[in-house]
């Protein structure tokens, strides 16, 4: 991302954390779901919903839904 960095969600350093573990790029889950990096970076840093990505990035990662619908609800 360049220009002006956003802060991470707790949704956004829960998906960034996975992918460290997993050796995965925000590019590469961004390709996997069908989106921009720039579209997934808004996700993360909560610009964006993401709502229509989220099933998505849930399935890509393995990720446990219930902890992803406490991080998100707000």
């Amino acid at each position: 991302m360049t220009g002006r960095s956003h802060k991470l969600t707790a949704f956004g350093k829960y998906v960034t954390k996975t992918l460290t573990d997993r050796d995965m790029s925000k590019t590469e889950l961004a390709e996997t779901i069908g989106t921009s990096p720039q579209y997934l970076s808004y996700i993360l840093s909560g610009l964006r919903s993401g709502e229509k990505y989220l099933p998505a990035i849930v399935a890509a990662l393995e990720l446990d839904p219930r902890k992803v619908e406490k991080l998100t609800a707000a």
